[in-house]
């Protein structure tokens, strides 16, 4: 990597959550275009790339996702797809069923997303709570069709995706939705059914495999091995600046922190600036991998 990179970390005394983490990181980002990223997942080498053209070619776009692959264990090992719609209507109109957006393959205008209230604290749903709003403040969402992050994933995602906390705070957003007339009445009974079904009534093996069907089958998918070169800086007034977006806690794993990291300086086209934000405490692992990439990024 030839190109510096404005290394920030902000440091919180404790673990404040995800979306304070997350209104904190937004808040002391430089650049309008802010791509989040979260601390066990890896990016495609041209994920960035692909997000700043598509704001380059349409101007009237608010925030830019794309489909996610999911893997256990070995990235290569992959066990699913998450496709979510591309088009802004298809995207709306999924939004009132399911949350529409890969929240780890995103990328938005800074101000759009404080136009809607930023994030805001909300049990394991902050980021559908998110577009929600940004969705009545008439943003334009779009997803790419390619294959942005390879997400790690594991038999515990089951049980975190279930239990009367989670079913509680998806009722509660489901109100909301109703409340704000996004959805009527009967869609409300359905999806509060469905949620009920799939996070009380059925137990985690069960919500496992009821997971699996809501994936594409990963046949035929291929993730990045380019080994050409890596595009280390940006040709003078071609692409925008923009701003990367992490959050790392107490628990996460520093050996998937750092292959996380690694993803984001080996792209395409380089972030001006990664802005990690430290949610409480953390050991010397997670500290080891930070020294690594400020001195990487120089500083």
């Amino acid at each position: 990597m030839e190109r510096k990179i404005d290394f920030k970390t902000i440091r919180l005394g404790e673990n404040t959550g995800h979306g304070n983490a997350r209104r904190t990181s937004l808040a002391n980002c430089s650049y309008s275009l802010v791509a989040l990223m979260d601390a066990d997942d890896i990016c495609e080498k041209n994920r960035f790339e692909l997000q700043l053209k598509a704001f380059a070619s349409d101007n009237s776009l608010s925030i830019v996702g794309g489909q996610i692959t999911e893997f256990i264990g070995d990235p290569a090992n992959i066990t699913g797809v998450r496709r979510v719609p591309e088009k802004n209507g298809e995207i709306l109109e999924y939004m009132k069923k399911r949350c529409p957006m890969n929240q780890v393959s995103v990328m938005f205008r800074k101000e759009e997303v404080e136009k809607a209230g930023g994030y805001i604290d909300w049990y394991c749903e902050e980021d559908y709570y998110l577009w929600i709003r940004m969705a009545e403040t008439r943003c334009v969402f779009s997803n790419l069709p390619e294959i942005l992050v390879n997400v790690r994933t594991g038999k515990e995602m089951a049980s975190r995706r279930g239990g009367w906390k989670y079913f509680c705070s998806e009722r509660k957003l489901q109100r909301y939705m109703l409340k704000k007339k996004i959805i009527g009445f009967w869609r409300y009974l359905y999806n509060v059914a469905v949620r009920f079904g799939g996070e009380i009534v059925a137990p985690d093996s069960l919500r496992q495999k009821l997971f699996s069907l809501l994936r594409s089958k990963p046949a035929n998918i291929s993730l990045s091995n380019d080994t050409s070169p890596i595009v280390s800086k940006k040709k003078e007034n071609d692409l925008p600046a923009f701003s990367v977006s992490m959050c790392v806690y107490s628990g996460d794993n520093p050996e998937w922190f750092d292959t996380a990291l690694l993803s984001v300086v080996e792209q395409t086209v380089l972030p001006d600036e990664i802005v990690l934000v430290i949610d409480g405490p953390i050991g010397e692992g997670l500290e080891s991998v930070i020294e690594k990439y400020r001195d990487l990024c120089g500083g």
